[in-house]
């Protein structure tokens, strides 16, 4: 069998026909989406449990005090990366039960107390769980002091 020189050409044409048809259809379907990556996910998992601290923030009244959105008032600045600054747990204990924590004089609360000048605080939400609690403590953290 003898190859001729149109055969050859024609084989050519075809397999470069066929690779643009594949790479065309290949574009039409490529979807534009950024890469789903760790980092991606834990933001939007962040900025969920930001929306959902401040509306537990807002629902539960801390907003009648604590003003974090209005950086000049100092009771708001010393909420600004609270988590950071005191333990987790004792922040959880403070918010949930802050009468157990005068009753045994712990010394951080007592010198809140002196500081701010509450008489009677409003710290009593023991029907808060820990996802709620890290939500609220989410979004006071979201907020930056320039």
């Amino acid at each position: 069998m003898k190859i001729s020189g149109n055969f050859i050409l024609g084989a050519i044409t075809s397999c470069v026909l066929l690779y643009l048809i594949f790479w065309m259809v290949q574009i039409q379907t490529k979807q534009e989406r950024e890469d789903i990556t760790d980092a991606v996910i834990s933001e939007r998992v962040l900025k969920r449990s930001i929306s959902r601290g401040k509306e537990l923030f807002i629902k539960e009244d801390c907003y009648s005090c604590h003003k974090p959105d209005k950086l000049q008032t100092p009771s708001s600045m010393k909420l600004i990366n609270i988590s950071y600054i005191r333990d987790k747990k004792w922040l959880f204990r403070f918010i949930r039960d802050e009468k157990s924590l005068l009753e045994v004089k712990d010394s951080e609360v007592l010198e809140l107390k002196k500081i701010y000048k509450w008489a009677n605080g409003k710290h009593d939400k023991k029907h808060l769980t820990d996802d709620q609690l890290h939500d609220i403590l989410n979004y006071l953290d979201s907020f930056k002091v320039n």
